[in-house]
């Protein structure tokens, strides 16, 4: 510049000549444009470089409330930027460049509570302590922690991996149950998205305080049931040393079932119990605070049938035979079912009944009953327990799996619990008549 032909002081002026800022070639990426979790850093990435100069500008917001977000300059043109949500849903992300939304703006990531292994709670007795012989269990509930895996590591005393039986109660509450094979200690980790929880890994010290594989839990009622009936099994704890014996019961739906324990001798208990429901229930026999082996024992509970012909014989040991039949395989088979019975000294027992003829000295009324209630005409019948058993071929069928044994145990024990009410019942009319 001059002014009457002279330069003017500061000139000549240099001005540097830039392309216009073009926003359109910006780019972002990163999760944090994505999804996100509350309480946890969301990151993206801003590349300016190729879009000249220009102001770049990130808002961030919930929503509900707006979230601070860092900038930095990472050199070249480029950024990251860091913000951490603190709501729940979709979150909008707002990038600007000269004033000028980059492409993809406004991004809208998801925000959702994410998980945090902190928040996962494991407790029972198998994170504790165990004995050998028996089985471990312990519960994992993972309500509060999210979205997110649950991981098991067993390891026993010699270093072996343990494989445990995961069986999952509900979609946040899981049951773990692991072998306790010998003593020692025993490593557990329980990780949730690959993070230990708290207390993880857990140190079980397994020794042996007393036996609870010498505890014995024998009878039908272990196994089946019927709706409105008792159901019994016997407990022997004469083997397991000293300890408290626990008995519960509960059907599928985890009502409490009510127990009757009786103690027959020492450390010997008869137990029962009256199932509700047709579902299956479980019997958890404990010994010092310990699972014995096989419990909790499921228990198929069935209605009860809608014509139930009672013949007098709950507790009792019967056999219907004819002593008029002409055929010579009915003859055979009552000789041989009476010599089965004999090999097990059934005829020497007090619940046992002497062989019922069906035919003479019986009315036509009473013997249709033992037929339908039966379902067959066929002699000669065993009835434990005022149910039908079987003929001589369904005996023999029973006995060479070992469930006759099982009836018949469990008619003694019904008998004795039988006793055990009728003596009560006796006492109790004594009491009344003497107050009266």
């Amino acid at each position: 510049l001059t002014f009457q032909e002279q330069p003017v002081p500061a000139t000549p002026i240099t001005i540097k000549v830039v392309p216009k800022s073009n926003p359109k070639v910006v780019e972002c990426e990163g999760d944090g444009l994505k999804e996100g979790q509350i309480g946890q850093t969301a990151r993206f990435n801003v590349d300016t470089s190729k879009a000249g100069p220009g102001n770049l500008d990130v808002k961030v917001r919930g929503p509900k409330n707006p979230v601070e977000a860092d900038v930095i300059e990472v050199g070249d043109g480029k950024y990251e930027v860091i913000y951490t949500p603190s709501e729940e849903g979709p979150h909008i992300v707002a990038v600007k460049y000269g004033d000028t939304h980059v492409p993809g703006s406004a991004f809208r990531p998801l925000i959702t509570k994410g998980t945090s292994a902190g928040d996962v709670l494991a407790y029972g007795k198998g994170l504790e302590e165990g004995v050998p012989g028996t089985n471990n269990e312990f519960f994992v509930d993972t309500s509060r922690a999210g979205d997110g895996d649950l991981g098991f590591e067993l390891i026993g005393p010699d270093g072996t991996p343990l494989e445990p039986c995961i069986e999952k109660l509900s979609p946040h509450h899981t049951k773990v149950v692991y072998p306790v094979g010998k003593e020692g200690n025993y490593i557990i980790n329980v990780t949730w998205c690959d993070i230990h929880i708290p207390r993880s890994p857990f140190n079980v010290n397994v020794k042996t305080p007393f036996n609870p594989s010498s505890v014995l839990a024998t009878g039908p009622g272990l196994m089946h049931g019927i709706v409105g009936k008792i159901s019994l099994f016997e407990v022997d704890c004469r083997a397991a040393g000293s300890g408290p014996l626990d008995i519960s019961v509960e059907d599928d739906d985890h009502n409490l079932v009510p127990v009757k324990v009786r103690e027959r001798e020492p450390n010997n208990y008869d137990i029962s119990f009256v199932p509700q429901t047709p579902i299956p229930h479980f019997v958890h026999v404990r010994w010092s605070d310990f699972n014995i082996k096989g419990s909790p024992f499921k228990v198929t509970v069935m209605p009860r049938p809608e014509k139930d012909i009672n013949l007098g014989g709950e507790g009792k040991i019967r056999v219907y035979y004819s002593t008029t039949t002409s055929s010579e395989k009915i003859r055979h088979n009552c000789r041989f079912l009476q010599s089965l019975l004999e090999r097990k000294k059934v005829h020497l027992r007090e619940d046992f009944e002497p062989w019922i003829p069906i035919d003479i000295g019986m009315d036509r009324e009473e013997r249709n009953r033992i037929f339908e209630k039966a379902g067959v005409r066929k002699t000669p019948m065993l009835f434990i327990d005022d149910q039908y058993v079987g003929d001589y071929d369904d005996v023999v069928e029973l006995d060479e799996t070992g469930e006759l044994d099982r009836l018949l145990s469990y008619c003694a024990l019904k008998y004795r619990n039988l006793q055990t009410v009728e003596e009560a019942r006796k006492v109790d009319e004594l009491l009344k008549m003497q107050q009266s």
